[in-house]
């Protein structure tokens, strides 16, 4: 069987409630963050074929542990879960306009996950993630990670992929998670050269560094080393890249769309999972897109969703 770890902060999700109005404004309360969002929907997938965990810090609070229990009802492994005295998990506020576009208000300043690999449980945690067939992070987590937890991680990749470890990585790239552009550039850069599987957005590369077409951030991403880049487009298209070949698979159209919340997300989990179960990348990318089809079209980062044949 194989497994995976992924790595990264779940917070405390408040989204509008349908029910809501300008004059009584309500909220419901859920957990989400982009690394769990993928956990989740890879253990939908899966369902009990792959053995999927989720690594991050928390506290020793009631959310926390509610966190840990929903976490576990999903099918997530939760084993690897630090839990800090007195720390309590960041939160987030999704916002929507009539488009079902999202924007976010977060409160992680003093989240426990940025604490990751700093630890007296870091090593413990080191041991365990060398046991895993493949790790997955994200541009947030390394954002979210003081430096030296972060050189942490990036040690850990050498390791582990010295080891025949595999290593997925999405670039999801914040601004404001960053002291500047410049070090952001140096981090992510980092990391693509440290992964096989890579699953960025143009945006993220027309943000960052200036790229107006998709053939520039293959070329771009593909001299730092990756073997396999998915590249995600909104809704033009998913450009694969794999050892020198490329191909462009079109996206179909969504007929419903109530929050863009983890579609990139659940693009991801569909993409992993029928990848790591041997599927080749058209059947992979479609699967991908099936499921981001079905999550926006719902509001709220975790949602049901209805696991498409492979």
């Amino acid at each position: 069987m194989t497994s995976i770890g992924i790595i990264g902060e779940c917070m405390v999700e408040l989204f509008r409630a349908e029910e809501s109005s300008q004059q009584n404004e309500l909220f419901k309360k859920r957990f989400g963050g982009d690394t769990y969002n993928t956990a989740y929907y890879l253990a939908q997938c899966a369902r009990g074929n792959m053995e999927v965990s989720y690594i991050t810090a928390l506290g020793d609070d009631s959310l926390s542990c509610e966190m840990i229990d929903t976490f576990a009802a999903a099918g997530v492994g939760t084993d690897l879960i630090e839990k800090i005295p007195g720390a309590v998990p960041g939160l987030y506020m999704i916002q929507t306009d009539e488009k079902g576009e999202r924007s976010f208000l977060y409160w992680r300043a003093q989240a426990p996950a940025r604490q990751l690999f700093q630890t007296a449980f870091s090593e413990q945690l080191k041991a365990g993630l060398m046991q895993k067939d493949w790790l997955c992070f994200s541009g947030i987590t390394l954002a979210i990670l003081y430096p030296e937890g972060r050189e942490e991680l990036f040690q850990l990749c050498r390791d582990f992929r010295a080891k025949g470890g595999k290593i997925a990585f999405d670039s999801n790239y914040r601004p404001r998670l960053w002291q500047d552009s410049d070090e952001a550039k140096y981090v992510l850069n980092q990391a693509y050269s440290l992964c096989d599987l890579a699953l960025p957005s143009h945006d993220d590369e027309k943000l960052l560094f200036g790229l107006e077409n998709t053939d520039q951030s293959i070329q771009r991403i593909s001299k730092l080393g990756v073997h396999e880049i998915v590249l995600k487009n909104g809704s033009e298209s998913v450009t694969i890249y794999t050892d020198g070949d490329v191909q462009i698979f079109p996206v179909e159209t969504a007929s419903v769309i109530k929050d863009t919340t983890a579609a990139g997300d659940s693009f991801n989990a569909g993409y992993l999972w029928a990848r790591l179960s041997g599927k080749e990348i058209g059947v992979s990318a479609a699967t991908a897109g099936e499921i981001a089809r079905q999550v926006i079209a719902q509001q709220g980062a975790i949602v049901p969703i209805t696991v498409p044949s492979i």
